[in-house]
């Protein structure tokens, strides 16, 4: 009897070691962080053409892709300009970039009229940027 108490100990206190063990790790657990989306405002005076009153447009982004330098954003929010009531739309933003600076990129939207039909609006956008690297300016200026 005695060694059947023995024995239970011993495993009670091998199990208990074990989980002292693992309550003593002190690091954080890695997880991939979420994107929580982000809030936009846009303002907008044209200064020629038929409308010239300003605009204001609140959007709400999210991340939808973002992989081997495809970039995808969804957007929904409203449009308000004087004189009329509040618009909804939404739509979504595209952008590719490549390893030589260049891109292109792409939207689509929605929106709602006045009168209530909708209207939808495309847009395809394209460029090259042209980047110097920090390194390259240092050693200009050390004389290398």
């Amino acid at each position: 009897m005695k060694f059947i108490v023995l024995a239970l100990l011993c495993v009670v206190a091998y199990v208990a070691a074990e989980l002292e063990a693992v309550e003593e790790y002190h690091g954080s657990p890695r997880f991939r962080r979420q994107d929580k989306g982000s809030i936009s405002v846009t303002a907008t005076k044209p200064l020629s053409g038929p409308e010239r009153r300003p605009s204001l447009d609140i959007d709400y982004n999210q991340r939808i892709h973002d992989k081997n330098g495809w970039k995808a954003d969804a957007f929904g929010g409203a449009s308000f300009r004087p004189g009329q009531s509040t618009q909804p739309h939404a739509g979504i933003n595209f952008e590719r970039n490549f390893r030589n600076g260049g891109f292109v990129g792409g939207f689509g939207q929605a929106q709602r009229q006045p009168g209530g039909r909708i209207r939808p609006e495309f847009g395809v956008q394209g460029g090259f940027r042209f980047r110097r690297d920090a390194n390259d300016v240092e050693s200009e200026e050390m004389g290398y």
